[in-house]
């Protein structure tokens, strides 16, 4: 039995191991929260001490888009080197969940047998977290605009993951085609990754959201533009300019189902594959590839474990319904919303489904819709269903997106509209699905009931 733990932890973990079983056994959900609640609540120091039993430390993984799939694209990588590891899986990315996490990695006397603690960590919830766990490492994917309801400002939100990352002094692991990331002030060392060309459509970006010099607040300019303020970025004004980035990649090609590229980690190229769309996997993709390099992982583990990544719940997953193919994926914000159509539209056979509700968890502001590139959706004929508490709202975003009037069925609610959107299609023929976090959580119910589980259930 590890000596670090007091008698009060021993007793969290056991109480908290009974209730996420009970939780299981019930059928009453994943257990991602609860269990790290009651721990906590028992034994305020079980975190801590159950994370610093890992041998080689904990990486964070943090930022508006992306946590969870860059997250998991670094665990796939880990596993193909050999890793163990604590990883909260689930998504449950507050104190609570991360407890819980934790707890289920350790065995029943509390012994941890990991050399890596992974934790994808919400941007409010990483200086909580990193007063309590020594963080080593941390990856900021982006930062856009993103529930301002709950966060206000995008310098809030920076602040606070600064705060984060400074108080251990951690290696902060940065997107360099971010000017709101990449210039981020931070008492600790610096390793940057980015895409330095692309070919194709996946050149193609438009400037969604404006981004400002750090040093004298000029807006910046780009030489390139990838999506959103994503791009080869300066300022007009006093040369401030993105920096060059450690890990990157070349000759990027996005397709409807998956991506190639040609990845440089410390000097050596590799091509890669990645079986996900769009050009934010790549960044995802890529943000994992720099981590892995920081931990000192192979470059054949870390293309390895690119290629073998599957998806997770939600996040561009690919899944069989009654025989009909569906793809998931979450929307939660512009940048990444204009991303998911974007991967949409380059589906020949594509119909789409948009469910929107605006409860807490989703943000109660919905006036980010209006930001989003549901313009290309307009005028390719493309049939679309409006779904959840704000289906009206989404409706008429499409007639104003382009979306002729006749090809928009709004149903409310998200069963009968799912079971529209799949009768609907022809052979060949592919359902999007783009629903907001309350709604996908929904909807993960709704493929349980119709004898599918969705990854992560």
């Amino acid at each position: 039995m590890p000596k670090s733990l007091s008698l009060a932890d021993r007793t969290a973990i056991l109480m908290a191991k009974l209730a996420a079983a009970s939780i299981r056994k019930l059928n009453l959900g994943l257990g991602s929260n609860l269990p790290g609640r009651i721990a906590r609540k028992i034994s305020p120091t079980v975190l801590k001490n159950l994370s610093a039993q890992s041998t080689r430390g904990v990486i964070a993984v943090t930022g508006t888009n992306g946590k969870s799939t860059t997250s998991g694209i670094l665990s796939s990588i880990l596993r193909s080197a050999g890793f163990t590891f604590a990883h909260n899986r689930q998504g449950a990315n507050l104190v609570t969940g991360i407890t819980a996490s934790m707890v289920e990695t350790a065995a029943w006397n509390g012994d941890v047998r990991a050399d890596l603690c992974l934790f994808e960590i919400d941007e409010a919830a990483l200086p909580v977290v990193a007063r309590e766990v020594h963080i080593n490492g941390v990856v900021v994917t982006n930062l856009f605009r993103d529930q301002l309801d709950r966060f206000g400002e995008l310098d809030t939100t920076a602040r606070l993951i600064t705060t984060g990352v400074d108080i251990n002094k951690s290696q902060a692991i940065l997107n360099a085609d971010d000017p709101n990331v990449a210039q981020m002030k931070l008492d600790g060392k610096h390793l940057f990754f980015g895409i330095e060309s692309t070919e194709g459509e996946a050149a193609a970006g438009s400037q969604s959201e404006l981004a400002y010099c750090g040093n004298c607040s000029e807006e910046v300019r780009y030489s390139r533009l990838f999506y959103g303020q994503l791009g080869h970025w300066h300022c007009p004004k006093c040369n401030h300019a993105r920096p060059k980035p450690d890990v990157y990649a070349t000759n990027v090609v996005v397709g409807a189902t998956s991506s190639r590229f040609n990845l440089t980690v410390a000097g050596k190229e590799v091509d890669c594959v990645l079986p996900l769309p769009g050009l934010f996997n790549v960044y995802n993709a890529l943000a994992a590839a720099a981590a892995a390099h920081w931990l000192s992982v192979s470059i054949p583990a870390i293309r390895a474990g690119l290629k073998d990544y599957s998806t997770l719940f939600g996040r561009s997953e690919r899944i069989k319904i009654n025989g009909k193919e569906v793809i998931v994926q979450l929307i939660k914000n512009p940048a990444g919303a204009s991303q998911a159509v974007a991967s949409c539209v380059k589906d020949p056979k594509a119909r789409v489904m948009i469910a929107i509700n605006d409860n807490l968890a989703d943000g109660r502001d919905i006036s980010w819709l209006w930001d989003a590139d549901f313009e290309l959706l307009g005028g390719g004929g493309v049939h679309i269903i409006v779904s959840g508490q704000r289906a009206q709202d989404m409706a008429v975003r499409m007639k104003y997106a382009g979306v002729d009037a006749a090809l928009i069925t709004t149903e409310p609610h998200l069963q009968a509209a799912l079971n529209a959107g799949l009768d609907s299609l022809q052979p060949g023929e592919t359902l999007w699905l783009m629903p907001t976090y309350t709604c996908l959580l929904e909807l993960q119910k709704i493929f349980k009931t119709m004898g599918h589980a969705m990854s992560g259930t």
